[in-house]
């Protein structure tokens, strides 16, 4: 037997159960995110709008790195936690660059975590407007997936324990990916398909790694209101269709004054909930924190997650003609 960090929980009933959750996650969760090659389940979505759509690169004709860390699950050890970094910057009047990391990681054991992801990609996007207020933006993304299953270098209680033997999974590949988008002032339209490892289907000891890198698509719109001259409230509805996996969508709201403070609230139809909010500290860098719950494990076991983000944006055409604030 694997000496996992909740070992302890065999000591009663209460906790028997939330070792199997434990198990459930670590080891159904690997199987949902790697079927689903997952691109971070985040709530504040809007914050890392160019790594799940190309197409986004450029489109606020400014420099911005964004940053966003999420804890899925927190209230469990293992639990799994998602980075993204992004970067994106204009080009000239048509043309932007963009660049990103993504990270997941999941289970907590002594020496290793059991399920590693990641991906490296670099990004080049097309803007023309089409008419008044009617923008639209072509992106495509090239880049590195990684996948590591690391079973063997967990320590085991019994020697020669047969779960370390033939588990452990590694490949690297190339990936590509891409999106549009429609936008104007004050909405947006855009579908994409973020990543798609190129990896032939590959079984090993029946785990067919090439299935862990099969590609997804994601389709997102949102629409800003103004309430006045201070205040707006911003919808947003993002949907994920994974390959073999139920529909998953988002549906957030945001009342916002001015760019100094959106607060919202956020509903996933897993049945989750969600705090929402964006603070502006100064002219160039924002806070997002978000606080969600809900339940799984037969949807009786609650649980929460948390993710924090932070933006650089630096403007390099205050003085020429734009169409911003967009708030997205």
């Amino acid at each position: 037997m694997l000496n996992l960090k909740l070992k302890e929980m065999y000591t009663s009933n209460h906790k028997r159960k939330y070792y199997r959750v434990f198990l459930s996650i670590v080891f159904g969760m690997s199987v949902y995110v790697t079927n689903a090659q997952q691109a971070g389940l985040i709530s504040n979505y809007d914050l890392v709008s160019s790594i799940q759509n190309p197409a986004y690169n450029g489109l606020n004709r400014r420099l911005q790195l964004d940053a966003v860390s999420r804890v899925q699950w927190a209230n469990f050890p293992g639990s799994p936690n998602y980075t993204g970094l992004a970067f994106q910057a204009p080009v000239n009047k048509d043309f932007a660059l963009g660049a990103n990391f993504q990270n997941l990681q999941v289970g907590e054991f002594k020496y290793a975590s059991p399920l590693r992801m990641g991906s490296y990609a670099l990004d080049l996007a097309y803007h023309k407007q089409l008419a008044k207020n009617v923008y639209v933006s072509a992106g495509i993304r090239t880049g590195v997936f990684s996948f590591n299953m690391r079973i063997s270098q967990l320590v085991a209680s019994e020697v020669g324990d047969l779960a370390q033997v033939g588990n452990d999974f590694s490949f690297n590949s190339p990936m590509i990916g891409g999106g549009i988008m429609v936008y104007g002032n004050r909405y947006f339209v855009g579908f994409s398909m973020p990543q798609f490892a190129l990896v032939n289907d590959r079984v090993i000891d029946n785990v067919n790694l090439g299935y862990n890198a099969r590609s997804f698509y994601m389709a997102n719109l949102g629409y800003v209101q103004p309430l006045g001259s201070d205040f707006s409230l911003k919808s947003t509805v993002q949907l994920r269709m994974y390959e073999g996996l139920p529909l998953v969508y988002d549906a957030n709201i945001y009342a916002i004054y001015k760019e100094l403070l959106n607060l919202g609230y956020g509903y996933r139809n897993t049945g989750s909930h969600a705090f929402l909010a964006r603070v502006k500290v100064n002219d160039y860098f924002y806070v997002v924190y978000s606080y969600e719950v809900g339940k799984i494990y037969d949807n009786q076991t609650p649980f929460n997650a948390r993710e924090f983000g932070l933006s650089y944006q630096l403007d390099f055409n205050r003085q020429k003609k734009k169409v911003l604030p967009r708030h997205y």
